[in-house]
């Protein structure tokens, strides 16, 4: 029976009733996917971490599926689960044969125990609500030697990449920079967080499993035309030890 639904906070995206409070600012969740750029250099990321390459994928918050889709060419299985409506019709347009696609909460996830080899979530951590009962069930599903992937905002970087919420409004993030690092008026002017790597490490101990390994990324810059020496610049910089105060945290994490 198709759920009832309602609408997010800005009123853009359908999300059903029984997942609305398992994350906030939902509009924004595979945001991150507005270029070639933005898709590319992530999965160029995570593939540092770990080989994004298996039997069987879960891609958490799985959008209109530009990731999913091409990670999708590297896995037997895939699975993709997304609490928007929308976007998910989206996507079931055109997914691959062998993607499945369900609407699904991270926070409760019907699968077996011991499901999947690869786990992906990307700009998703900051928007959930429940951080650690969602890691709980990803640890659950994951197979004894399969690693979850993520990448998320960095509370290094000065500006909140979601803007800045006031009166109601939300306004460009350089209205504000360095909010995000005064994490009590962060916690007040937006809507989604911001991590340093100790956090991520806390919370996938709560969750049984550790960090692994992590690194920072730098905007991709979609907005200027490959090969641009800004892009150069960018990508020289994520080369050298300054890099951590890359806009993005990169994190791969397996079980304890």
């Amino acid at each position: 029976m198709t759920p009832s639904l309602a609408q997010n906070k800005d009123n853009s995206l359908d999300v059903a009733e029984d997942f609305a409070g398992d994350a906030q600012s939902i509009g924004a969740l595979h945001g991150s996917a507005r270029g070639n750029r933005n898709v590319s250099q992530r999965l160029a990321a995570m593939e540092r971490l770990v080989p994004l390459r298996g039997q069987h994928l879960l891609d958490v918050g799985c959008g209109t599926g530009e990731y999913t889709t091409a990670l999708a060419e590297n896995f037997e299985t895939v699975d993709g689960i997304e609490i928007e409506r929308n976007r998910l019709e989206v996507f079931k347009e055109n997914a691959p044969e062998h993607v499945n696609l369900h609407m699904m909460s991270a926070n409760k996830l019907d699968f077996e125990d011991d499901t999947f080899d690869t786990i992906v979530m990307i700009e998703v951590l900051e928007h959930l609500t429940d951080i650690e009962g969602a890691l709980s069930e990803l640890s659950r599903v994951l197979t004894p030697r399969g690693r979850i992937v993520l990448t998320t905002p960095s509370r290094r970087w000065p500006f909140e990449q979601h803007g800045v919420l006031y009166n109601d409004k939300r306004y460009p993030s350089y209205y504000a920079p360095g909010l995000v690092w005064i994490k009590s008026l962060h916690e007040k002017f937006s809507d989604a967080a911001a991590f340093e790597p100790k956090d991520i490490e806390n919370l996938a101990a709560s969750a049984g499993l550790e960090l692994e390994n992590h690194t920072f990324m730098m905007p991709p810059l979609d907005s200027f035309d490959e090969g641009h020496v800004v892009h150069k610049a960018t990508e020289a910089i994520e080369g050298v030890a300054q890099h951590f105060f890359g806009q993005t945290i990169v994190a791969s994490l397996r079980h304890t």
